[in-house]
């Protein structure tokens, strides 16, 4: 295969990370980019050596040399561009979260089956090298069968430079939705399972908004066991984004941000293990999405995973509303792959 040749729209602090990582990939590209205002899509394109510049993602879908889209705008948006470019034939890795609703969602992956074209969630939490080699350890039996696992994320949610559609719930913003996303993404992962329930409160503690700031959850899975994931923008404190796993035969913890670093716990002790870092925090990710392309695969965080972690998100928010433990819709039963691709075993469901 040629080079993958990508077009961003977006170009917001996160499609930085991206051209970060894309330029470290000698088998991916960015060849066009779309943003309506024209100071950001210069700055972009003469960082990145970027050729084609676009106002919408209209006109860039347009452009045949195209193959594949990273979607970086709000999550509001996120639909209507993940369908728009699943239409037009193009490949796309959207940032988290996926959607603002399960409806949308699932509208989200029809076009992409439709289209055939892969669809990718940007789950980041999938391929950092802390995480990689936190998932490698259990998956090996080093340590046992999982018991149970805390995953943190807590950090400023610096209101101030916080833009108004992530301080409203009706735009998709919040911490649970912006933040938590990535910590029950992390955890569910970990547990190696599909949720079958969860049991939530969330809310604005600490800041005036239309959205959350805080959030804990006691998430059910379908193996029997359960795990907990925290979530807290805060005004002023210290931050954790460390995840705590207790298993039969040891013990794991592992962070990425703040302090990094991977730990074993034996012998009533910890040690540190080492990890391999990617020389850009994205870059496994773009990795993974090029590889599943190249090789007509299942993507590592696809459509389906992607909507069972929006809808143990939903589930929490109703729980908290309602002051219930909910049961998610597909809780009753296992989910299965439907799309026939074949796959790899470092990702997904795994």
């Amino acid at each position: 295969m040629s080079k993958l040749r990508v077009g961003i729209i977006g170009l917001g602090g996160i499609a930085r990370a991206h051209g970060d990582a894309i330029a470290t990939l000698d088998n991916i590209e960015v060849v066009a980019v779309a943003d309506l205002f024209e100071d950001k899509r210069q700055q972009f394109m003469e960082r990145y050596a970027v050729p084609k510049g676009y106002v919408s993602h209209v006109e860039l879908l347009q452009d045949e040399e195209v193959d594949a889209v990273a979607i970086t705008l709000g999550h509001q948006l996120h639909h209507k561009l993940t369908v728009d470019s699943c239409n037009a034939g193009k490949h796309v890795l959207v940032e988290k979260p996926m959607a603002i609703s399960l409806e949308q969602c699932d509208d989200m992956i029809v076009a992409a089956a439709a289209n055939d074209v892969k669809l990718m969630i940007g789950y980041t939490q999938h391929f950092y090298g802390t995480s990689l080699k936190a998932k490698e350890i259990l998956d090996s039996g080093e340590l046992g069968p999982i018991i149970t696992a805390v995953c943190y994320m807590s950090k400023n949610w610096n209101y101030k430079g916080r833009r108004p559609q992530y301080r409203s719930r009706y735009h998709g913003g919040g911490m649970w939705l912006t933040n938590g996303v990535h910590v029950v993404d992390r955890l569910t992962w970990i547990m190696a399972s599909q949720a079958v329930s969860v049991s939530a409160s969330i809310g604005a503690r600490a800041h005036y908004q239309a959205g959350d700031d805080s959030a804990t959850a006691f998430i059910r899975y379908k193996s029997g066991f359960a795990g907990v994931a925290v979530a807290v923008g805060y005004a002023d404190g210290g931050p954790n984004y460390e995840c705590q796993v207790i298993c039969a035969n040891g013990s794991l913890r592992f962070s990425q941000h703040g302090e990094k670093f991977v730990k074993v716990g034996k012998n009533e002790k910890w040690e540190d293990v080492p990890f391999e870092d990617p020389p850009a925090e994205f870059h496994n990710e773009w990795k993974a999405f090029a590889e599943a392309i190249e090789k007509d695969i299942e993507v590592p965080t696809h459509g389906e995973w992607g909507r069972h972690i929006m809808e143990i998100l939903f589930a929490a928010e109703q729980s908290s509303i309602l002051g219930q433990e909910i049961m998610l819709e597909s809780g009753g039963s296992w989910s299965n792959q439907t799309s026939g691709t074949p796959i790899i075993t470092r990702h997904g469901w795994i």
